[in-house]
């Protein structure tokens, strides 16, 4: 299978903050944007640039294999995120991404973000071993 990512492709997507998106150790009450959080969406966006190159392989999508992210400022619930991503690099199924985060007021996160092309069949089947490997010890 040819992959062929285009260096330079990017998206952008923007999502409002829920409540469910928050870390709740700060103190009571909505709190901020989580680092997992936003990770999470950096993540996401990343996998639908890739699933737009290639929307009509149906067996194909992505799974992240490396983060190296920067949380540089709170966001709170309510308020609007720009995620951004960036393909800075690829190598057959190995894609790299500059990615970034920001609300109507500053840069909050950005980073390097690895995804690596799969089949989706072929990852349930090793995947599905793997647990049947590990119920037997």
């Amino acid at each position: 299978m040819n992959f062929a990512v285009k260096v330079g492709s990017t998206k952008e997507r923007t999502i409002r903050i829920s409540s469910a998106q928050t870390t709740s150790f700060l103190w009571e009450g909505e709190n901020v944007l989580s680092t997992p959080s936003m990770i999470s969406e950096m993540e996401e966006t990343c996998r639908l640039l890739l699933k737009e190159q290639f929307i009509h392989l149906r067996d194909w999508d992505s799974v992240g294999t490396l983060v190296n992210i920067r949380h540089l400022a709170a966001t709170p619930v309510g308020a609007s995120v720009v995620f951004r991503a960036k393909v800075v690099s690829a190598d057959v199924r190995r894609v790299l991404f500059d990615v970034e985060a920001s609300d109507n007021l500053e840069r909050i996160g950005d980073g390097k973000h690895e995804r690596f092309i799969i089949n989706v069949t072929s990852f349930r089947d090793k995947f599905s071993s793997k647990q049947k490997q590990l119920a037997r010890l």
